[in-house]
C-alpha cells in the first residue's frame, strides 16, 4: 500500500490538446488576474500549437528577418522561437510570491522536471551552460521563457518531442543555429506520445513544486477565464 504524501500547496492542470496560439494566450491573460485575486489556483498548462512564430521582449529582428509570415510580439523573456505540431508547451500560472519570489530558482525548477521526464525515455539532457533551454550534447531540445507580473509567472517551456526540426530553418531560435534544435523523435528514432510524457512530467513537477495537480475541464472555469481575459471566447 503506497502511503500517502501531503503536498504544501494544491494546483490545477488543463490539458487542452492542441489549439491556437493566440487563443491560449488569451486564457493565460484570464488566468493571470484570477490567481492575482485568489479565485484560481497555480495551474499548469498542457498544448499542442499549430505553426507559430513568437517573439519575446528580448527579440532581434535579425533572427527572423526572412520569415514569411508576421510573427506573435509576446510579453515572455527570450528571442524568437517556433511552436508548431509534436512540441509539448508547458505554461506555468503560478504565484510566485507564495514560492520564494525567485524566479531564476523557478526557471531550474521548470528546466529540472523536463531533463527528468527525459532520462525516463532514455534521453540524458542537462540545463543550458551558455544559453537557457535543456541540451543534450550540443543539441537544445527544450526552450524556456516566461513572464512574471505581480509575481504571477506565465509562458513557461516547449519540448520537442516530434517537431518537424525543419520548421526552424525559417528562423535564428533564440539567436542559434537553427540546425542546433533537436528532439526526443530524431534522438531516439521513434516517436513519443504527447499524452504519455505530459504525465510523466506532472509527476516531476509534483514533486519538484510540492503541489498536488488536480485535473480541471477548461469548461469547469471558462466563464470566469473569458470574463477576465476581455472576451477570449472559450
Amino acid at each position: 500500500m503506497t502511503a500517502f504524501t501531503e503536498r504544501a500547496y494544491l494546483g490545477w492542470v488543463l490539458d487542452l490538446g492542441r489549439v491556437e496560439f493566440e487563443r491560449v494566450l488569451g486564457w493565460q491573460h484570464g488566468l493571470v488576474k484570477l490567481r492575482k485575486e485568489g479565485m484560481a489556483r497555480d495551474t499548469i498548462i498542457f498544448v499542442e500549437h499549430p505553426p507559430v512564430i513568437t517573439v519575446g521582449k528580448d527579440g532581434h529582428p535579425e533572427n527572423f528577418r526572412d520569415l514569411g509570415c508576421r510573427p506573435v510580439f509576446i510579453e515572455r523573456g527570450g528571442d524568437v522561437t517556433y511552436h508548431g505540431p509534436g512540441q509539448l508547451v508547458v505554461y506555468f500560472i503560478f504565484n510566485l510570491s507564495r514560492r520564494g519570489r525567485d524566479i531564476h530558482r523557478f526557471m531550474g525548477n521548470i528546466q529540472e522536471g523536463i531533463i527528468a521526464a527525459l532520462k525516463e525515455i532514455g534521453i540524458d539532457a542537462k540545463m543550458g551552460d551558455e544559453h537557457t533551454g535543456v541540451w543534450v550534447g550540443d543539441r537544445k531540445i527544450a526552450s524556456i521563457g516566461v513572464a512574471v507580473t505581480g509575481w504571477i509567472s506565465f509562458h513557461g517551456a516547449a519540448v520537442n518531442l516530434n517537431t518537424d526540426l525543419r520548421d526552424f530553418e525559417q528562423i535564428s531560435p533564440c539567436g542559434l543555429d537553427p540546425k542546433t534544435m533537436t528532439s526526443a523523435a530524431a534522438l531516439l528514432a521513434g516517436e513519443v506520445e504527447l499524452g504519455g510524457f505530459a504525465d510523466s512530467l506532472l509527476a516531476r513537477y509534483t514533486d519538484i513544486f510540492d503541489t498536488e495537480f488536480s485535473r480541471i475541464e477548461l469548461e469547469e472555469i471558462a466563464e470566469d477565464i473569458e470574463s477576465q481575459a476581455g472576451g477570449n471566447v472559450i
